[in-house]
């Protein structure tokens, strides 16, 4: 068979995809922490206040490259009608790695774009003129 003519899975229209929110957090702990340690126990809460289906229904994703050791601040998107339900979990997070430690949402964007304009400190010098 042909290499053009292999099936693709077709994409859906921006319509019928669902819409998403990026929480911008920020973490007080006593020791600074890695991405690997926040993302284990934001999973493990999250699961834990949610169970297997909420959290699948709610599609957690913690955006690696907008997370800053230096600042402990970063970005988790999830669905737009699961915010509140992943706040709270959150905000449950006690211990990340050996350190206590303290989940803070600075606010919640509907665009990537925002969340690095708005809440950390990113700009984009296209926006410059």
């Amino acid at each position: 068979m042909d290499a053009r003519f292999e099936p693709r899975p077709k994409t859906l229209p921006p319509s019928m995809r669902t819409k998403g929110r990026y929480l911008i957090f920020e973490i007080f702990s006593e020791n600074p922490v890695e991405y690997q340690e926040i993302r284990e126990s934001f999973w493990n809460s999250i699961t834990n206040f949610l169970g297997e289906l909420g959290t699948s229904d709610a599609h957690p994703i913690i955006l690696k490259n907008l997370y800053d050791p230096k600042s402990q601040r970063g970005v988790i998107k999830c669905r737009h009608d699961m915010v509140e339900q992943i706040r709270t979990s959150l905000v449950l997070v006690s211990m990340i790695g050996e350190s206590r430690a303290v989940v803070r949402i600075d606010g919640v964007t509907g665009t990537i774009k925002s969340a690095r304009n708005k809440y950390l400190g990113m700009r984009d010098l296209r926006s410059f003129k």
